[in-house]
C-alpha cells in the first residue's frame, strides 16, 4: 500500500544519509517512477526531502527534521529485527521476509555498539515441517477469511471433523493453538494445533463474527480437570523444570538441598504424566485421591509392558 511504502521510505531516509532512487525501487519492488512520485507527494507534506545529482547523489531528508522528528532509532530498528528473527522460525510467511529485508536496509551496516544481547531460537520447535506448513497455511486462510476443515482429536481422543471459521493464531509454551468459531458446535473454540491430523482449506469464504483475542481457557480445548493442591520433595533439576513450568510456584530450601514444592495440578492423566517426567527427581508427599489416582496409573502403567 502507498501509505506503508511512504512510511517506509521517511524510516529509511532518517537512518540513512543518502539512498538513490535505484535502491529504494529493488527495495519497495516498485518503479523508479514511483518512487519519484512517492518523493513528491512527501515534499507536498511538508517533509523536507531533497535531492543530488551525479553518481554520489541521491535522495535525503534534511539533518534539522532528522534531528527534531527522528521516528524509530537504530536500536529501536534492531530490536523489532531481533523479535522478527525469531518469529520467522515460526512463521515464515513471504510477509515477514520483506520486512526483515527492509529493515535489514534502512540499517545497512549495524555497528558493533547497537548489536543486541538477545537473540531468539526457536529452531527446535520449527523444524517440524508438517506442522509449520499448517501454521502457514492457517495464516494464508485467517487472512482470505476462508473456512477450514479440520479432522481433530479431541482430549478424550475421540476424532472428529469440525469446520471452523480461523480467527487467530496462538504460538504458548512451545504449542501452537487455533482459535476460530466451530460451526459444529456453534461457538469460539481453541484447537492445539498438534491434534490436527489432517487439514483442509476450503474455496468458500466467510463473514468474520466480532472476535477479540480470547484468554487461553475461554472456550478452548482444554480439559476442565479438577485441580488439586499437590506437595513435592525435588532435587535441583526437578526444581529446574517446575520453575520453568509454572509461574511462581511455592519453593521451600531444606536443609538437605531438596526443595519442598506446592503447586496445584490436574487430578487426571495430565497431571501424572507430568509427575512422571520428572522422573526419579521428585516424590509425591501427598496421601489422597491425587495419589491414589497416580497409583493407580502407574499400575496400569506397569502392566501395560510385563
Amino acid at each position: 500500500m502507498k501509505i506503508e511504502r511512504l512510511i517506509g521510505i521517511v524510516m529509511l531516509l532518517l537512518q540513512r544519509e543518502l539512498v538513490s532512487a535505484a535502491e529504494m525501487a529493488r527495495m519497495f519492488e516498485v518503479s523508479k517512477r514511483t518512487i519519484y512520485r512517492d518523493i513528491e507527494t512527501l515534499s507536498m507534506a511538508r517533509i523536507p526531502i531533497y535531492t543530488l545529482a551525479g553518481t554520489k547523489g541521491g535522495i535525503g531528508i534534511m539533518p534539522t527534521y532528522k534531528v527534531d522528528k527522528k521516528l524509530l532509532t537504530v536500536d529501536d530498528l534492531t530490536a523489532i529485527l531481533t523479535s522478527l528473527d525469531g518469529f520467522e522460525q515460526l512463521l515464515a510467511s513471504a510477509e515477514i521476509k520483506n520486512t526483515l529485508r527492509k529493515i535489514r536496509n534502512m540499517l545497512g551496516e549495524i555497528p558493533e555498539s547497537a548489536a543486541q544481547p538477545i537473540s531468539l531460537d526457536f529452531s527446535t520447535v520449527a523444524s517440524n515441517s508438517d506442522l509449520n506448513q499448517l501454521v502457514e497455511q492457517l495464516h494464508l486462510a485467517i487472512k482470505k477469511e476462508r473456512l477450514v476443515t479440520l479432522v481433530y482429536i479431541d482430549r478424550n481422543g475421540r476424532e472428529t471433523t469440525r469446520q471452523v471459521e480461523p480467527y487467530h493464531l496462538l504460538f504458548r509454551n512451545r504449542f501452537w493453538y487455533l482459535q476460530g468459531y466451530s460451526l459444529d458446535r456453534a461457538d469460539f473454540r481453541t484447537f492445539k494445533l498438534s491434534r490436527i491430523i489432517h487439514w483442509q482449506v476450503e474455496k468458500a469464504s466467510f463473514i468474520p463474527r466480532p472476535f477479540d483475542k480470547r484468554p487461553f481457557s475461554a472456550g478452548s480445548e482444554q480439559a476442565a480437570f479438577s485441580m488439586q493442591e499437590v506437595r513435592l520433595i525435588v532435587d535441583k533439576i526437578g526444581r529446574e523444570q517446575i520453575v520453568e513450568r509454572f509461574d511462581r510456584p511455592a519453593v521451600e530450601a531444606l536443609d538437605d538441598g531438596a526443595f519442598l514444592v506446592t503447586l496445584s495440578l490436574p487430578n487426571h492423566e495430565a497431571g501424572y504424566r507430568f509427575l512422571l517426567q520428572l522422573g526419579t527427581h521428585v516424590t509425591l508427599l501427598n496421601e489422597d485421591d491425587f495419589y491414589e489416582g497416580f497409583h493407580d496409573y502407574l499400575n496400569t502403567l506397569y502392566h501395560k509392558y510385563q
